[in-house]
């Protein structure tokens, strides 16, 4: 009796053979595109030691300038003395306090807008511009304002406007520390940076110690 199943066992075994001649076949044809993505020439090359170097960040001497000494303390965004006119008595009122105080509104929202208050002022201490010309340019500006200030009130009694007074030649002496000490220039010596940083943190907050001032008019202080 012939046997069964051989020749369809010898056929099994010589596809399994075929198989496997196709199966090394592929193992043994180089993937070209693994090979590609393997190989050191796909790889980002590191940036050659014969490139340009950049430059070192140096203080910005510019208004536009990002970098330059900061300061590392911390800086209250509000003066300590604003608004501490309330607590003070009543002195002498001025006759046109009303009057002085409509027409400072647009001095000082304009100046504000165009040179910034508080930690959007180019001398916040925090900020990288606080010692370059940026700062010096906002600091000439708000003394200016400051005087501008001033002479609105100048016939006025003495007695009156206390508190815009004071803030304003405060805002005033800032400005010319900052003009005499060089601070533009980013000194060196610490206790100059120190001082520096003090008359640009009175700088930003020019605009609202001035308009501080004016409101205390009102109210006779």
């Amino acid at each position: 009796m012939p046997l069964i199943g051989r020749p369809r066992q010898s056929a099994t075994l010589a596809m399994l053979a075929a198989a496997g001649s196709v199966l090394i076949g592929c193992s043994s044809t180089p993937d070209r595109t693994t090979d590609a993505a393997a190989s050191p020439s796909a790889v980002p090359a590191p940036a050659s030691s014969s490139a340009t170097a950049q430059p070192t960040a140096t203080p910005s001497t510019g208004t536009g300038g990002t970098t330059g000494p900061q300061s590392a303390r911390t800086w209250p965004d509000v003066s300590a003395v604003i608004m501490q006119w309330r607590n003070q008595p009543r002195g002498t009122a001025a006759p046109d306090a009303e009057a002085v105080h409509a027409k400072s509104v647009g001095l000082l929202n304009d100046a504000e807008s165009r040179y910034g208050s508080d930690t959007g002022s180019k001398c916040w201490p925090q900020r990288a511009t606080s010692l370059t010309p940026a700062c010096a340019g906002n600091a000439a500006k708000a003394a200016e304002t400051a005087r501008t200030s001033l002479s609105w009130i100048a016939h006025e009694d003495p007695r009156t406007f206390t508190t815009l007074r004071a803030h304003a030649d405060k805002v005033i002496k800032a400005a010319e520390t900052y003009a005499s000490r060089s601070c533009a220039d980013a000194p060196a010596a610490a206790g100059e940076r120190e001082a520096c940083w003090e008359a640009g943190h009175t700088v930003a907050q020019a605009y609202g110690r001035l308009r501080d001032g004016f409101n205390a008019g009102l109210q006779a202080r």
